[in-house]
């Protein structure tokens, strides 16, 4: 009964603060909300169920490019004393502008994910600007008749076909470059059939006369190419979900600020010493046990109200699926329970030390140095190896590490291992904490 008022009472007077609730209550709501929405195009949380809005340059002349090929094939032509029939050959089997705009960009499985206009590259960047497109496609000058030299000559030249994307839409350029990417890889794969045809008749003593059918393979190439298709699907492994930036920052600023219940209680036994409450307590009889187990569970429960504010915030306003349930309250209370071990922890040190400056390096400087390796700021992934080996030494680290796998479909058995440290962490603190009073306690008697 001692401990459930010390408790409540403890509890009053930090939730009276209105700068302490804005700090453990407020700040992990907006700062979640400001960074989820400003950061969501550098997670999964582009929203791909719509198709990827492109604007598409033409900065080749069509009919340019076709004289200049039709000279090419001539000079081709004459050089090895060959007849073609070279209109037949360009105007026929291989139309490329066709094949890039209603064979490619016209397949159905295409046109899920882009939808594009034509227009000129000054109305394309303005467009970009405005947010009316997602990105910008460019097809160079020569783009016509560098791809025809490709296939009806042995030359091979270089097409680079650029793609300009909004900083703030990644995701989307990053699909739009991997599709042009697969179209130009697949042209490729294509052309070196065709040149391998090429040597390999040459090699059989067929000489030149091979040119002679050279239009009978590109006419076998072009059927090859009506039948080819760039399928994307977005493919999903088996219990793994992509995590949106409102998930990720859910988690991220959960787990760093209910470190600062552990700051707030590093504060409790010297505030009680000063206000002479501590006295007074031990002089009714209360144990050093019953005032440590008091300031446990205030940080406790002070961590979990953090944890659950920010689930019910997120799940109900920013939409986040935080997982399966019973898991992610059996992180909740392990990671309240680690972080308790910390505030007393911290809180005897300060007891010990007789003033406030252990409590004050821990709010300033240790809990921002937890929350960075912690992945609390970045995601662990992109930091140097032996930072992401420092997160799984931080309260906040393990925590959102569990989250973040409970988050993306994974389960128990998968992280078992960070809760368990979770609770060793919580013990060892304890176990100091006891050692560090006990110590105290003999230095006063002596």
């Amino acid at each position: 009964m001692r401990i459930l008022s010390m408790i409540i009472k403890d509890l009053k007077v930090i939730l009276s603060d209105k700068k302490a609730l804005g700090t453990i209550l407020l700040m992990p709501v907006i700062l979640t909300s400001i960074l989820s929405a400003a950061l969501q195009g550098n997670f999964g949380g582009e929203d791909f169920t719509r198709t990827v809005d492109i604007a598409i340059v033409k900065e080749y002349d069509k009919e340019k490019d076709k004289e200049k090929l039709k000279d090419t094939m001539r000079d081709m032509s004459n050089m090895v004393d060959l007849e073609m029939d070279i209109e037949n050959m360009l105007d026929d089997n291989l139309d490329m502008e066709k094949i890039f705009f209603d064979e490619f960009l016209g397949n159905e499985d295409i046109k899920k994910f882009i939808d594009y206009k034509l227009t000129d590259r000054e109305k394309a960047i303005s467009l970009l600007k405005d947010g009316e497109v997602d990105s910008i496609v460019i097809l160079p000058d020569n783009f016509l008749y560098d791809m025809n030299v490709n296939f009806l000559t042995t030359y091979r030249n270089e097409i680079d076909i650029k793609v300009v994307g909004d900083p703030d839409k990644s995701i989307s350029t990053q699909i739009i470059e991997s599709i042009m990417m697969g179209f130009t890889e697949n042209l490729s794969s294509m052309i070196i059939g065709k040149n391998v045809f090429i040597e390999k008749a040459l090699e059989e003593g067929g000489s030149f006369d091979v040119f002679n059918n050279l239009d009978t393979v590109i006419e076998n190439i072009s059927e090859e190419l009506e039948e080819s298709r760039v399928v994307v699907k977005n493919i999903t492994i088996e219990g793994k979900k992509p995590i949106s930036s409102f998930g990720y920052y859910s988690i991220a600023m959960t787990t760093m600020f209910i470190l600062f219940s552990a700051g707030l209680g590093g504060r409790a036994l010297l505030e009680e010493k000063d206000n002479t409450t501590y006295q007074r307590m031990i002089v009714s009889g209360t144990s050093k046990a019953d005032i440590i187990a008091g300031k446990f569970f205030t940080i406790f429960s002070l961590a979990l109200i953090q944890i659950t504010t920010m689930i019910t915030f997120s799940t109900f306003v920013l939409g986040v699926d935080w997982g399966n349930i019973i898991n992610v309250v059996a992180i909740s209370l392990l990671a309240c329970f680690a972080v308790s071990g910390l505030g007393i922890l911290i809180s005897s040190l300060t007891f010990k030390s007789g003033n406030y400056k252990m409590a004050n390096v821990f709010e300033t400087v240790i809990i921002q140095g937890m929350a960075l390796v912690g992945g609390s700021f970045f995601p662990v992934e992109i930091m140097p190896s032996f930072v992401q080996k420092l997160s799984l030494l931080s309260v906040n680290g393990l925590a959102l590490k569990s989250f973040h796998k409970v988050m993306m479909g994974y389960e128990f058995k998968l992280i078992w291992k960070y809760l368990l440290s979770l609770f060793g962490i919580g013990v060892l603190c304890i176990a100091i904490t006891l050692y560090v009073l006990k110590e105290r306690g003999r230095v006063k008697n002596a």
